[in-house]
């Protein structure tokens, strides 16, 4: 039964895991279940009738044991009748054997007496023989005791006297020749008894084996029978429960079916209901699209020209970044603004007026600063003016110093290239803001050069950047030495 019931549940699992991976988004996903549903029912129904057949098969089966236990029931009564005959036979096959034994004794009892006899009969021709030997009577000797005769009557007396001695010989060997002839018919007629006892002996065997088999095949069969009996009507009770499993199966199943459909015809409604909202939602969005569209055509025109403008001006001062003497802008071009000049200023962390022998480009924190030309780190490291600096030499003398990094990423003795990424932008040391000091050393290490001598077309294009110290600085100063 649990064999069955184990089966009826993996025939359910397929179905619902053929079920789960057969779900569709919308609408196919009830139909998908309904589907499988009727699936599950169709395979239920095939079951039910495979069950039905094994069910069947199994009562005829047990009819037909039963046939043939009745039919063994039947031919008992000529099994033990036969078995009972079989005893009969072996009782007097018994006897007989009993009776060849006595008589085999009786034989053996009769050789001997014949062999005592016959030893008696061999020991008196010895003895004769040995007495003629020594009285004269055989062969040269007899010769000598009749020519030793003293007369022709005691010549005579001599031949009558061995030829009584011949016959006497004579009547020794042939009583022993007949006694041995007698033996010998003896033994024959005891190897012919004990023979006979012998197959006796062999067929009373044979048939108290036949008797023992006769009882253990009816014993057995009969047995094989009543236990197949058993089985089978095991069997046909879990057909029978398989059977009325499956049925509830199959009920519970067409009900889930038939919830599906009206679920089904529900769900069909209330999605045409939703379709006709959605078509009437989307034609109100095409509509609002629509005037968003013609909307946002007239923005990215006019974004399109400022844009285009901004890459134009872009373009231009990426092109200025390569400037004069074989200097880099140290900055990306799209990521700065000119926030202090060359030259004099107010002091922003104190009051009046201060030389700035640099140029200060405003950056967000973090942005890639370039080493302006290829050279040798001479000094990469923190103090408290500069904050994180870098120093780097030139071929010509030439000294460029970039100051206030949030990070260095080169070490002293460092030989770059130039574009390198040395730093990044930050705020350290006397700095009010994120940007990057940068300075131009003369090869004297003491006179400062303005930077944007270099860059004439970045000036041009950025000079509006920082006005604020216009004013301090007419005339412009070129140079500054400390």
């Amino acid at each position: 039964m649990k064999r069955i019931l184990k089966a009826i549940s993996a025939v359910l699992a397929l179905l619902a895991v053929a079920s789960a991976f057969s779900v569709m988004p919308g609408a196919a996903v009830t139909n998908d279940k309904i589907k499988a549903k009727q699936n599950e029912i169709s395979a239920l129904q095939e079951l039910l009738s495979q069950k039905k057949n094994a069910s069947a098969a199994a009562r005829d089966r047990i009819s037909e044991i039963k046939n043939e236990i009745e039919k063994t029931e039947e031919s008992k009564e000529d099994l033990i009748f036969r078995i009972g005959e079989l005893n009969d036979e072996i009782v007097t096959t018994k006897d007989i054997v009993s009776a060849y034994e006595e008589l085999v004794a009786l034989k053996e009892d009769e050789i001997s007496d014949t062999e005592n006899e016959l030893q008696s009969q061999e020991s008196a021709l010895v003895e004769f023989l040995r007495y003629d030997y020594e009285s004269g009577s055989s062969s040269l000797k007899t010769i000598e005791f009749l020519l030793d005769s003293a007369s022709l009557s005691d010549f005579l007396s001599n031949i009558h006297y061995i030829g009584t001695l011949m016959d006497y010989q004579e009547h020794l060997i042939q009583s022993l020749e007949n006694t041995v002839t007698k033996r010998e018919s003896q033994l024959y007629d005891l190897n012919v008894v004990k023979a006979e006892k012998e197959k006796y002996a062999a067929q009373l065997s044979v048939q108290l084996a036949e008797a023992e088999e006769l009882k253990r095949q009816k014993l057995e069969y009969i047995m094989k029978l009543e236990a197949d009996q058993l089985e089978y009507e095991a069997l046909l009770e879990t057909e029978e429960e398989a059977e009325a499993s499956i049925a509830s199966e199959i009920a519970r199943a067409k009900t889930e079916e038939a919830k599906l459909i009206k679920d089904e015809e529900e769900r069909q409604r209330k999605l045409e209901e939703e379709r006709r909202r959605k078509e009437e939602e989307e034609r109100k969005k095409r509509e609002a699209e629509e005037a968003a569209r013609k909307a946002r055509e007239a923005a990215d025109k006019a974004a399109k020209d400022e844009e285009a403008a901004a890459r134009a001006k872009l373009a231009e001062l990426n092109a200025a970044a390569y400037g004069s003497g074989g200097y880099l802008w140290p900055l990306p071009m799209s990521k700065f603004r000119i926030t202090g000049w060359f030259g004099y200023e107010p002091s922003p962390l104190s009051s009046g007026i201060r030389f700035h022998k640099a140029i200060d480009l405003g950056a967000g924190r973090g942005v890639d600063i370039y080493a302006s030309r290829a050279g040798k780190v001479i000094t990469a490291k923190y103090s408290s003016s500069y904050g994180n600096y870098v120093m780097i030499l030139h071929s010509d003398g030439y000294i460029t110093l970039y100051a206030h990094a949030s990070k260095l990423l080169v070490k002293t003795g460092q030989k770059v290239k130039q574009g390198d990424v040395i730093a990044l932008v930050g705020t350290t040391g006397d700095s009010t803001g994120n940007h990057l000091h940068f300075e131009i050393i003369q090869p004297d290490g003491r006179t400062r050069e303005d930077p944007m001598l270099y860059f004439p077309k970045i000036l041009e294009l950025r000079i509006k950047d920082s006005p604020r110290y216009d004013s301090l600085n007419k005339p412009r100063k070129k140079v500054w030495k400390v």
